[in-house]
């Protein structure tokens, strides 16, 4: 098969909607792969037949029909691609849990991390966030007790390598207060994970307050917090960037 029939016939075996990590993991189902960087040739094309109009940009590095891409109301990645606020997007959000999910799997991917997460029924954007993912399932990396653990957190960023180990661990605190991640995460100190607690501006304060407590002030420097509004900003910020650099880099 040619290069756009195997990027054709793996956008339509996902749904109509497809993402790089899902396009470089398949590619090996339809063809024999060469030698060299044939995933920079699966890229090239990828964007000349977008170019044509035959695949429409849905997320960062998700790219979908476009009849599938008119089923899907206006989205994060058009709104921002448009120049529109990230303030508005924020305030229209109903779902910010699933929103800031999909989001941190977005950049994940975008910044070359091989992403996971445990949360298999919620969407992004109508976007299935398993669909998102480089990993559908968890890595055996270490003991089994720290992969489950690791396993249940909200998004984790994997090493791109041969050997993925985890090198940021979110759990989006949308009603909870913090306890029952932080102490989860408290279990994987061994890794050299970093540990992301991401919610409301307004928790921020408590956040502080649980991280002098031990045992988590033992290990403060592991801990963060990171704001929606840090998360959506951050979003919005890479795909004005991607669209730059591929009009920048288009022949």
């Amino acid at each position: 098969m040619s290069w756009p029939e195997v990027i054709r016939a793996i956008i339509e075996a996902n749904g109509g909607q497809a993402t790089l990590p899902v396009l470089y993991q398949q590619a090996g189902q339809y063809r024999k792969l060469p030698k060299g960087d044939w995933q920079k040739t699966l890229r090239g094309v990828l964007y000349r037949e977008a170019r044509k109009g035959r695949y429409i940009r849905t997320g960062l590095g998700v790219f979908a029909l476009p009849e599938r891409a008119q089923q899907q109301p206006q989205n994060a990645y058009q709104e921002a691609a448009q120049g529109q606020s990230y303030q508005n997007y924020l305030k229209q959000q109903s779902d910010l849990h699933g929103a800031v999910q999909g989001m941190l799997i977005e950049i994940g991917n975008y910044l070359g991390y091989l992403t996971y997460t445990s949360d298999k029924n919620r969407s992004f954007d109508g976007k299935p966030l398993s669909s998102l993912c480089g990993l559908q399932r968890i890595p055996e990396f270490t003991y089994e007790g720290i992969v489950r653990i690791t396993s249940f957190r909200d998004v984790v960023w994997f090493s791109n390598s041969q050997h993925p180990f985890p090198k940021y661990i979110y759990d989006v605190e949308n009603t909870t207060d913090f306890d029952n991640s932080m102490h989860q995460m408290y279990q994987l100190r061994e890794t050299s994970a970093r540990f992301v607690l991401v919610a409301e501006e307004s928790k921020r304060k408590l956040f502080d307050q649980k991280l002098r407590r031990d045992p988590f002030a033992q290990i403060a420097s592991r801990y963060a917090f990171r704001s929606y509004e840090q998360v959506v900003r951050f979003y919005f910020s890479c795909v004005e960037h991607y669209e730059l650099r591929l009009a920048f880099l288009e022949t």
